[in-house]
């Protein structure tokens, strides 16, 4: 079953805020804190009443799986299903040219794909070489990234995502 929601925050686009046909908010958009706090009431009330049913876009994928993770189970479908489809397709590729899965950490991957499904491999794929190996540095030397912009590596200052997922992965 799927009950879809959306909340609006506001909006951003003045053209909507100025048509007289818009039925949404006509304010900016909430961003940070504010915009968190209403997410806050909002999984209180969904979760008391329908406990396993919550996903969020991917803008705010990570922030709310990290922020509600001690508190709720969730699952965020395009960043953890995906990874775990793609993990088990890497450990697979290891198994299947005849090499133990412990020589997975060896390998070097590339997650084409800056957003919330490329980073959640990432992150998965991450987590899974700090498990193995006790050593985020292995992975941070073996994992990349492309996007639109040129190769990415993990250390760049300038791709704050991955790196914090290096330095979580790694706590």
């Amino acid at each position: 079953h799927i009950f879809l929601v959306m909340l609006d925050v506001g909006t951003n686009n003045l053209k909507l805020i100025e048509d007289l046909l818009y039925l949404g908010l006509r304010q900016p958009r909430l961003e940070g804190e504010e915009y968190l706090s209403i997410i806050d009431e909002f999984i209180e009330a969904v979760l008391t009443r329908w406990p396993k049913a919550i996903d969020f876009q991917m803008k705010w994928a990570f922030e709310t799986l990290k922020r509600y993770r001690e508190r709720f189970c969730m699952f965020n479908d395009d960043v953890q299903r995906t990874a775990g489809v793609a993990l088990a397709g890497l450990l697979g590729t290891v198994r299947a040219q005849g090499q133990s899965l412990d020589d997975f950490p060896n390998h070097k991957i590339v997650v084409v794909g800056a957003r919330s499904a490329g980073l959640g491999v990432l992150s998965m794929a991450i987590q899974a070489v700090v498990r193995m190996t006790r050593n985020a540095e292995i992975a941070a030397q073996n994992f990349f990234l492309l996007d639109k912009d040129p190769l990415m590596l993990l250390e760049t200052k300038g791709v704050e995502p991955a790196s914090l997922l290096v330095q979580s992965a790694s706590s």
